[in-house]
């Protein structure tokens, strides 16, 4: 279907040129903006109120922020962790794991399509062994342009969300 055609060529694109969008071209994360709007039309409806549960890999941020997993010249692997109806933890990892910056947070549904984010507190961590904590300021608004199951031409199942931060993020969770 059309729907899972746009999201393999999201995903696709996203993978050819980087999770890291603030290192492409405008005309690059203009290209993988343009695929997520029309993905927008196949969404679920109320995609806020879906309950998110486990984890989820980040595939794609055009957040200048360390939020895309970029630390000076390194990009480490993003994860989101949904504890519960709530709370979840944004995972960056370095080395395999070796070195981790977690990010909790607190997150409240606004409106079908809103979901507001609170961060608390940021854990570091090296070998396993926190080496620092501190509270972490800030807030944001994930507006969603897609959620939704979709069907990889391999056959592999995913959920899918393409959000607006304002920057586009996109994330999924394998089935």
């Amino acid at each position: 279907t059309l729907k899972h055609d746009l999201a393999a060529k999201l995903l696709s694109t996203c993978d050819e040129y980087g999770q890291v969008g603030s290192k492409l071209s405008d005309e690059q994360r203009s290209i993988i903006d343009d695929i997520a709007a029309s993905l927008g039309k196949y969404s679920s409806p109320s995609p806020a109120k879906i309950d998110l549960k486990g984890k989820h890999e980040l595939i794609y941020s055009a957040s200048p922020s360390a939020s895309s997993g970029a630390l000076g010249p390194l990009t480490g692997k993003v994860t989101q962790s949904f504890l519960d109806e709530t709370m979840f933890i944004n995972r960056v990892e370095f080395f395999g794991g070796v070195a981790k910056i977690e990010l909790y947070a607190e997150r409240k549904v606004l409106d079908d399509n809103k979901i507001r984010v609170k961060f608390k507190e940021t854990v570091m961590s090296v070998f396993g062994k926190e080496v620092k904590r501190f509270e972490a300021k800030g807030s944001g608004i994930w507006d969603y342009v897609f959620a939704g199951s979709i069907t990889q031409p391999s056959g592999e199942k995913l959920f899918l969300r393409v959000m607006n931060t304002p920057s586009t993020f996109v994330i999924v969770q394998r089935e």
